[in-house]
């Protein structure tokens, strides 16, 4: 029995690493992927698409949203084709969509201590795969249908190559990590080159070989990652217009103007800035008050746009309102949740509230003088948000974060917004203290002669610096594209925690201090956050607080009187006092449903199974459920189901029939894919039976075609199909009943 426990031992000690790298690496799984079923399909417009794609490979080629091949989605194709692939091989369940988003986020954990460990060693790459692997809004994008986690993977991905490029002198591996950058523009666009000010600064500044050698290189590795990002994007637009989709969310039908406008200088400038694409178009898409449309799952409240939440009735600000009833389904192929995309239904009648005001960049909010931490609260929701619907214009508590641009409130644009309380709990935590890292690793030698580990740090901290001044800056971009800022912060964190303990270890002249001021700046913003949620006071703020003091002292004391075994227990509650409160916050998307479409994790997904999260679950029969199944009784194969504005008034439709259900304005609704003529075209051929006529929300973008529907078909009666009031708010349908030849 000894020998055993000595065996056990000796292998424990060396190969103790990669028993914690395979317990991170279950940990990273479990949160991606624990419990995936209740989300449902997640986003109704990527999930429609996949089943519209899996149906033909001209639909698969040009990611269709619909299964007639009318209009695509707004994004590029290869994350899509890979949900697609796993969708054919699995069978189409939700689950098989969010398997890659869970599969790369666990995969980028692996990644993150690889590309650690190389250089600052395997404590610093275990530690930084473990902070990655608790980032909220890593978990967030990695239980979800969007494809920013698949993007991470292949970026992270392509610096391993790039790191090889400059160890080895190899232009091969810069042409690798070109072309991995080119896959990775195929994921999310534009959003893939904000990698590369960090790789140009360092292989122009670092690289060992002659300056002119170095330049040609670049350009060539240049054109590589260029083919390779605009290979998809020149088929797409070289191929006759009229034989494939509209190309989602551009103004003239080709990628090049989707990926400068609505995926490039909007995202930058705001909705509306590029090239005159999106909702702005011609008075497309903006409703009475030219302010956004409201987009699927949100409902206005107050002059701002917010996600749907299952309430019912009047809300006067003052008391809670009533729990929807027929909100949400349990049925995974039927979206188990809908999560909020299009089947929310306020009762009639304005939310009373105060109206907001705009931000600079464009967000809707409602910050007054009643929005302080002294303000009047109240508990019904059980100290779960920030902030209360007290009559003082903010609601749920969370200083607008659902509010704003599309349901984000991503706030003003300032060199702080990262921390405030809309954007920090998603990836900030750690911030702070990423920024002291780096003056572990300088010294005058090492900026004479740069080390390796110099040149490593460098490309990180461009990549941060360059990400954080986008997401400080720009205009228009959603909560979870924070997960952007995780690769590096989990990095400089784990090396720069290891690099700074050494100095205090050692007691090191003036660097031995940085640890423990570190610790101290960043559990002070920690705990100042957490604070304004009472429902964590009673239990959050003692881990905190009690583990962070306690490292602390023993810092203290061991600066005075160094004692080995206090090395260890000072790392314990430093790591329990830094990530206690992103440990609970990348639980709550696990615990709770979050928003399919604008997801984002935090304790408000607590207060009534999340922020529009949908999350409460019943198979009560609802309008729209009528409406299909009417829909479907008068199908004629060979026809399209129904015709409509948004993606949003037919995704579910998309998804529980896998018939040919037409969104001719896209996702926004301001696409110009079908026009009068057309439209007289499809009718006269049979394709067209059923057409239906939103009301709100910019439903009225293109006047000249619903006023054709109006005079050219006949309103169905609601009650034909067991509804009250047709479709969703204010939504009609019509029939033309002249059809075919």
């Amino acid at each position: 029995m000894k020998n055993v426990y000595k065996t056990a031992a000796r292998f424990f000690k060396r190969r103790w690493h990669i028993i914690a790298l395979v317990l991170i690496s279950v940990l990273s799984f479990g949160l991606n992927f624990f419990a995936i079923s209740k989300n449902g399909v997640g986003n109704t417009y990527y999930a429609a698409a996949i089943k519209s794609m899996t149906q033909s490979f001209k639909n698969f080629f040009f990611v269709s949203f619909d299964p007639a091949g009318m209009v695509s989605v707004d994004k590029p194709p290869l994350g899509l084709w890979i949900q697609a692939l796993f969708v054919l091989i699995f069978g189409y369940h939700g689950w098989a969509m969010m398997l890659p988003q869970a599969l790369a986020g666990t995969g980028s954990c692996l990644l993150i201590y690889f590309l650690t460990k190389k250089y600052f060693g395997r404590a610093a790459g275990l530690l930084s795969a473990l902070i990655f692997a608790v980032t909220p809004a890593v978990v967030v994008v990695s239980r979800n249908n969007t494809m920013d986690m698949q993007l991470i993977f292949f970026l992270l991905v392509t610096v391993w190559f790039f790191f090889k490029s400059i160890e080895k002198s190899k232009w091969r591996y810069l042409f690798i990590a070109a072309v991995f950058v080119g896959l990775a523009f195929n994921i999310k666009m534009l959003q893939a080159y904000t990698i590369l000010p960090a790789f140009a600064i360092v292989y122009l500044i670092f690289s060992k070989q002659k300056f002119l050698k170095r330049l040609l290189a670049g350009l060539t590795a240049t054109a590589i990652m260029a083919a390779v990002s605009f290979a998809w994007a020149i088929v797409v637009d070289l191929y006759p217009s009229s034989s494939r989709p509209y190309v989602d969310s551009s103004t003239n039908n080709t990628v090049l103007n989707l990926i400068i406008g609505h995926n490039g200088l909007e995202r930058i400038y705001g909705q509306g800035a590029g090239m005159g694409v999106g909702i702005f178009r011609d008075g497309a898409g903006r409703n009475d008050g030219g302010t956004l449309p409201i987009m699927p799952g949100q409902r206005q409240y107050g002059g701002r746009t917010l996600p749907a939440i299952p309430w019912k009735g009047q809300y006067d600000g003052n008391t809670p309102p009533a729990q929807d009833e027929d909100n949400g389904s349990a049925q995974d192929n039927k979206s188990a949740q809908r999560q909020g995309n299009n089947n929310f239904r306020p009762a009639p009648g304005q939310n009373k509230g105060h109206a907001g005001t705009a931000d600079s960049n464009g967000a809707g909010s409602t910050r007054d003088a009643g929005d302080n931490a002294n303000g009047p609260r109240q508990q019904f929701d059980g100290g779960f948000t920030r902030n209360r619907p007290d009559g003082s214009g903010k609601v749920m508590g969370d200083n607008g974060r659902n509010g704003g641009n599309n349901g984000n409130d991503i706030g003003t644009a300032s060199i702080i917004r990262l921390w405030n309380s809309s954007l920090y709990g998603q990836a900030s935590w750690l911030l702070i203290f990423s920024l002291f890292g780096l003056a572990a690793f300088i010294s005058k030698s090492s900026l004479k002669k740069p080390t390796l580990k110099l040149v490593v740090l460098t490309l990180w901290y461009i990549w941060l610096v360059t990400m954080f001044v986008f997401f400080s800056f720009a205009g228009f971009y959603h909560q979870y594209y924070l997960c952007m800022l995780a690769p590096q912060i989990a990095v400089l964190s784990g090396a720069g925690f290891v690099g700074m303990f050494r100095y205090f270890k050692y007691r090191k002249g003036i660097k031995q201090i940085l640890l423990p001021v570190s610790l101290a700046a960043t559990l002070a913003v920690e705990l100042y956050h957490v604070w304004s949620y009472s429902a964590l006071r009673a239990w959050l703020i003692p881990i905190m607080a009690v583990s962070g003091t306690a490292a602390l002292i023993l810092m203290a004391i061991y600066l005075l009187k160094p004692r080995r075994p206090m090395q260890a227990l000072i790392s314990i509650f430093t790591m329990v006092s830094l990530l206690a409160a992103p440990v609970y916050w990348s639980l709550t998307p696990v615990m709770y449903v979050p928003n399919a479409t604008m997801p984002y994790a935090g304790p408000e997904l607590a207060f009534r199974g999340g922020m529009g999260g949908g999350a409460v679950q019943n198979n009560t029969e609802n309008p729209q459920s009528s409406l299909e199944k009417y829909l479907v009784k008068n199908y004629k194969p060979g026809s399209y189901l129904v015709v409509a504005q948004r993606a949003s008034d037919v995704a579910q439709l998309i998804i529980d029939t896998g018939l040919p259900a037409v969104a001719y304005g896209g996702f926004l609704g301001s696409d110009n894919s079908l026009s009068v003529s057309k439209l007289k075209q499809l009718v006269a051929e049979g394709k067209v039976t059923y057409f239906l006529v939103s009301r709100f929300g910019g439903g009225r973008g293109n006047s000249e075609l619903i006023s054709y529907v109006e005079q050219n078909a006949v309103k169905v009666d609601a009650s034909e199909y067991g509804g009250t009031s047709g479709f969703g708010i204010g939504s009609e349908l019509y029939c033309f009943k002249t059809t075919g030849k």
